[in-house]
C-alpha cells in the first residue's frame, strides 16, 4: 500500500467582526490567509489590534474598526 500525504485546504466559513475572533483562527487579510496570534482592543472597544502570522512566520499587527467584517476560514482535509 503506497504512502500518501493528505492535503489541507481552506474554506470560507463565516464573516466575523473583530470582537468575534479567537486566537488560533485563520482569517484573510489583503488576499492572504493568516493565523491569528492575539487580539487586543483600545479602551473604547472601537479599534481592535490583531497580531497575525503568515506562512513564512512573519508577524504583523492589523488594525480593525469594531464593525469591520473579516473573512474566517476553516482548515479541512482534502480527499485528493
Amino acid at each position: 500500500m503506497p504512502d500518501t500525504i493528505k492535503g489541507m485546504d481552506f474554506i470560507l466559513a463565516d464573516q466575523l467582526t473583530p470582537d468575534q475572533l479567537l486566537e488560533g483562527d485563520y482569517i484573510k487579510v489583503d488576499g492572504e490567509i493568516v493565523y491569528v496570534e492575539s487580539i487586543t482592543d483600545d479602551a473604547t472597544g472601537d479599534t481592535y489590534y490583531v497580531t497575525v502570522t503568515n506562512d513564512f512566520s512573519e508577524s504583523d499587527i492589523i488594525e480593525f474598526n469594531y464593525n469591520t467584517k473579516i473573512e474566517l476560514y476553516a482548515l479541512i482535509d482534502s480527499d485528493e
